[in-house]
């Protein structure tokens, strides 16, 4: 009987793990074994090997301070990712035949939610860009995954953090249909006179909403990312990071054009609008649906009931944007049900102060309401203090010079 090499891995950082398993993996020769102990589940390693159809996984022990599995090879090894790397070659190269389009859609329906992490790292591990697998592969790989990952999908009820922040998915994917719709009209206008007031103030709205909802992404990177790094799911949430670098530069570029229009020419501003507009339009859809069918899928198989209410006392501490978990107290944003903010700017004027104190009435001593204006609110100041003068505490949060915040407490 063979002897089988066992390997601990256990307090060993990510990079450190990988340079002990990936070699002795690999080495293995058909009927070969090898036995690996972890501190928690590798289910991702376990997805990532079966990939291959190489190897027969089985636990040893299941948790709960010691995981161990055996990997013996069973096949000899299959080089799918010389295949891969092929594929990525043909794709770049310029005019995708209706050939290599078959071949890789053939190829990506191998891979299911569980695996696609898996198999970019393994890609990234050797060199291979992310953004050379994005732009190559995109459109073939929705095209090829779409039906199948949707019907895998596991939902989950509110107010579980991912069924949150898919919810808040679809009102930036809405956002970005009117982005969308916006771009269409914009090559057929000559100037800001044709373009009209009503389309301007609308992509001010849009560009606002989606600089709005960067809490949602910071809560991805705060709360949900780390957790999935602990069971070294590494390179997707990385993958999706850089994502979020790349939107959340682009929006606020997109914003600060919006807002200061005149400070452009108009085929300057189209150029610019067109350009940004298109790249959040296409690839923040991209990676919403990536983020719902796939990195949120490896999460809901791999963190613990645990680790999930971490993730959600996180993210209630972190707040919410375009939408408000059923366990929260309504409001446009709520930290712990102590703060409301309300966002005046894209608010005609005189609807402003009817709703300031609208929800000001509804507050209870030790609540505060935000406001976020395009103009210094002195004169709500004065009213303050000439109406409500002991009964509230005044403080400026941000002082212009386009925008301004201010939180108002009642005492």
């Amino acid at each position: 009987m063979n002897k089988i090499n066992t390997i601990d891995v256990r307090g060993l950082k990510h990079e450190e793990k990988e340079k002990k398993i990936f070699p002795a993996v690999n080495g293995l020769k058909e009927g070969g074994a090898l036995r690996l102990i972890f501190e928690f589940n590798p289910l991702p390693l376990v997805y990532m090997l079966k990939a291959r159809n190489e190897f027969d996984i089985s636990f040893e022990k299941e948790g709960p301070a010691e995981w161990i599995i055996q990997v013996k090879r069973t096949a000899p090894a299959v080089n799918q990712k010389a295949e891969f790397k092929q594929l990525l070659k043909e794709l770049k190269d310029g005019q995708v035949s209706a050939e290599t389009k078959e071949k890789a859609k053939k190829f990506l329906q191998g891979i299911d939610a569980r695996t696609l992490g898996a198999v970019e790292q393994e890609l990234i591990r050797e060199g291979v860009s992310h953004d050379e697998i994005r732009s190559s592969l995109c459109d073939i790989h929705l095209e090829a995954m779409r039906d199948a990952l949707v019907n895998k999908k596991i939902e989950v009820p509110a107010p579980h953090p991912v069924h949150t922040l898919m919810e808040e998915h679809k009102v930036i994917l809405q956002n970005l249909k009117e982005l969308g719709e916006f771009l269409k009209k914009l090559p057929q206008i000559k100037s800001f006179k044709e373009l009209g007031e009503e389309q301007t103030e609308k992509l001010k709205d849009i560009a606002h909403h989606l600089v709005e909802a960067e809490n949602h992404h910071q809560r991805e990177e705060e709360a949900l990312f780390p957790k999935l790094k602990a069971h070294d799911v590494v390179e997707p949430p990385q993958i999706m990071e850089l994502d979020h670098v790349e939107f959340r530069k682009r929006k606020k570029e997109l914003y600060q054009i919006a807002h200061n229009h005149q400070k452009y020419d108009f085929a300057e501003f189209k150029n610019k609008v067109t350009e940004l507009g298109g790249f959040i339009a296409k690839e923040l859809e991209s990676h919403i649906f990536k983020e719902d069918n796939i990195l949120y899928q490896i999460a809901l198989q791999i963190l613990t009931e645990e680790e999930w209410k971490e993730v959600k006392r996180q993210c209630d501490k972190i707040g919410y944007c375009c939408f408000t978990p059923a366990d929260q107290p309504k409001g446009d944003k709520n930290m712990n049900g102590k703060i409301q903010t309300l966002d005046l700017r894209p608010m005609p004027p005189f609807e402003r102060h009817e709703k300031i104190f609208e929800i000001w009435d509804t507050l209870k001593p030790g609540e505060t309401l935000e406001i976020i204006n395009d103009h210094d609110p002195r004169p709500l100041h004065y009213q303050f203090e000439a109406e409500q003068k002991g009964k509230y505490e005044w403080e400026y949060e941000l002082k212009g010079p386009k925008d301004w915040s201010v939180k108002i407490k009642r005492i």
